[in-house]
């Protein structure tokens, strides 16, 4: 039986997940093979602080054990350069290579690319000729140094010259892929509704397209009547904004699906192409105008104006909506299993049922003799010694709890053949890390194609394993330690952490948020490490209280801490100061976050205000200020953070001055 890999750089990324799932329809049972996906991010991954980890597990499916490895290389452009991208590739190439979207200039590659000059012409002459759009602006991301961004920018330009339009450089804005950086650099760029030039604007994606027809709609642009707005993608979402977004189809399931396609003929030795084309094709909707905004139908249309199918609405979607329930569920299950599992031993007893309750076919545990640690600049080795210590067929295990296991070779096969070899299907590999330990790995046959949430099930059962390793290991170190210390302790900490938390909100109150932050700061300053320190203050509290009474203020203060514990990460450390100020300290954060994080708490601020049955839509302003190892007191980090709170106060001040003033002008 043959055994593909296949490497996706972020299963969050609805494109990645939509090849993958492509990918992964093409492998029916009949075609005897195995196909392994995993993310992988990049080897030594900048972003958050153990991210980099995931890289382990390409590391691991360079095994001999695979025959081919297809690679959706497009989803890696967006975060590193060519170079960067064939330099870590280049040790994968002993095996034959299938690349999405992107050509590799290695000797054993097969691509697959999809041709979009022939939409694009279509959607230019469309919008010439059908809408009467003459000046056409353009969103981009070349400075991501994209192939697929270079193309479709050359596709619009040479589209523009066929239909006898001038091209513009001054009207291309540069989103990077990104929805929040062009709703961003479109707003900085355009100041009012009087400068926009253009009466059409196409997007070299959806999100981008998206964020561009927020920016318009913020500054009074009405869209489509006086701006037409076309993306590229075709996503899930692009049905579902206000108004629904007209874009190109570039048949991304159909690209994975092909891709696997081609992978299978080449592992049977058939002799085929280096280069294989997808089509693409446009989809009208509200946002060029083609469908009035008064349909709720979600309906389509193509470029001859026949109305669709809207494929983003079928049985599948509406299941995914209707499954989100049981997901939680499940997310529930596992978290309440892994709160009272300690030990290796109590931990793998309870997998069969856990399989059994996300309904996956297989799962397989290997675990190395020891960690291994790495840190984010080192070179992730993975051992040559590891043993299977548990395998779960079918709800069955057929190998329990083992303290030894049965030893493999990592770079050999992944797995003995005698438990995995007859078992055709797609698998989920998953390198099992805590910080910068590295356990092992783990692999499960999944029942379905929602891959985002087996990687989230995964999550939560490696960060299990490798607790009950390390818990595991500590009793075997701590024999003598007694059962009345163990219960002196447990006392201790219940009161220290009551002393340490605030009463009314439920998170750290003054003196145990700067205990624990400066506990932060002096271990980030030892190892070297940077981040973020932010000093947040809810706007408009004494308005609150003086219009709605001391009770709704205290629920607004207690509803602003859910707010800002649920839009930072579980390891950042969140704590009220006093009244309606609250402090941050993010070990690992960079700048480059602070955009998602405001939205972020913009969106659960408009849920929780709701939820909590407040009369009026919480808002919080945040100054923000980076830490180093040189520069970590913390008093003087959050005096300058305050400082930086006052100016963002100052600026909504003046904004909603503005905005008043305009108000009553307008009156």
């Amino acid at each position: 039986m043959k055994k593909v890999a296949l490497f996706v750089h972020n299963l969050t990324v609805e494109y990645a997940l939509t090849v993958a799932q492509g990918a992964a329809a093409y492998y029916t049972k009949d075609k005897d093979v195995q196909l392994i996906l995993a993310q992988t991010n990049q080897p030594h991954y900048p972003y958050g602080l153990y991210e980099y980890q995931y890289w382990a597990s390409a590391e691991i499916l360079n095994s001999d054990d695979i025959d081919l490895i297809m690679i959706i290389a497009s989803t890696y452009q967006t975060y590193i350069n060519d170079k960067e991208l064939l330099t870590f590739l280049k040790p994968f190439t002993k095996k034959p290579i299938v690349s999405i979207a992107v050509d590799l200039p290695f000797t054993n590659v097969h691509y697959t690319v999809c041709d979009c000059e022939l939409a694009f012409n279509q959607i230019v002459e469309h919008l010439k000729n059908v809408h009467g759009c003459t000046k056409i602006a353009f969103v981009s991301a070349n400075t991501t140094n994209s192939k697929e961004a270079l193309l479709r920018f050359e596709a619009f330009k040479k589209a523009l010259k066929n239909n006898g339009l001038e091209y513009h450089p001054e009207w291309t804005i540069e989103g990077y892929f990104i929805r929040d950086a062009a709703h961003t650099v479109t707003l900085d760029r355009y100041k009012s509704k009087k400068e926009i030039e253009f009466d059409a604007l196409v997007a070299a994606n959806d999100l981008m397209a998206e964020g561009c027809l927020q920016a318009l709609l913020e500054l009074g642009v009405k869209v489509p009547k006086e701006v037409k707005i076309i993306g590229f993608d075709d996503s899930t979402r692009a049905s579902f904004t206000t108004p629904s977004l007209s874009t190109i189809n570039q048949n991304i399931f159909e690209q994975g699906r092909k891709a696997s396609e081609i992978a299978h003929s080449l592992l049977n030795g058939c002799n085929i192409p280096r280069e294989t084309k997808t089509n693409a094709s446009p989809v009208y909707r509200q946002s060029c105008g083609c469908i009035s905004q008064s349909n709720i139908s979600f309906s389509s249309k193509n470029h001859e104006g026949k109305t669709i199918p809207n494929h983003n609405l079928n049985s599948e979607t509406l299941e995914k909506y209707t499954q989100h329930f049981s997901d939680s569920v499940a997310i529930y299950t596992l978290i309440d299993t892994f709160h009272s599992t300690h030990t290796l031993r109590e931990l793998f007893g309870n997998l069969t049922e856990i399989t059994s309750q996300l309904k996956f076919n297989s799962m397989a545990i290997v675990l190395y003799d020891k960690p291994v640690e790495f840190a984010r600049d080192d070179n992730i080795i993975i051992p040559e010694k590891a043993y299977l210590r548990t395998f779960i067929n079918n709800n069955k295990q057929l190998i329990p709890y083992d303290d030894k296991g049965i030893e493999i070779n990592p770079h050999k096969q992944l797995l003995p053949d005698t438990y995995f070899a007859n078992l055709p299907g797609v698998y989920i590999l998953h390198a099992i890390f805590a910080g910068e330990k590295q356990y092992g790995y783990i692999m499960i046959q999944v029942p379905n194609s929602k891959f985002e949430m087996h990687h989230i099930y995964l999550k939560l059962i490696i960060n299990a394993i490798a607790n009950a390793y390390d818990f595991s290991q500590t009793l075997t170190k701590n024999e003598r330690l007694t059962s009345r210390n163990e219960r002196l302790l447990r006392d201790n900490q219940e009161l220290n952490l009551q002393n340490s938390i605030d009463e009314l909100t439920q998170v750290l109150n003054r003196r145990g948020f700067m205990e624990k932050a400066e506990k932060e700061l002096k271990k980030a300053t030892k190892n070297g490490k940077s981040g973020l320190v932010f000093f947040a203050d809810m706007d408009g509290l004494k308005k609150i209280n003086d219009t709605y009474g001391h009770k709704v203020g205290d629920l607004a203060i207690q509803t602003e801490a859910q707010v800002l514990e649920e839009a930072f990460r579980a390891t950042d450390i969140v704590g009220r100061l006093s009244g309606d100020e609250f402090a941050i300290v993010s070990t690992g954060l960079t700048k480059g976050y602070i955009s998602a994080i405001k939205t972020r708490i913009e969106q659960l601020n408009k849920l929780f205000s709701e939820q909590a049955g407040l009369p009026l839509t919480l808002s919080i302003s945040l100054g923000w200020v980076p830490f180093t190892p040189e520069k970590a007191e913390l008093d003087i980090l959050l005096s300058r953070a305050d400082e930086k709170l006052y100016e963002e106060k100052e600026i909504k001040h003046a904004q909603n001055a503005k905005a008043a003033h305009e108000t009553d002008t307008k009156k």
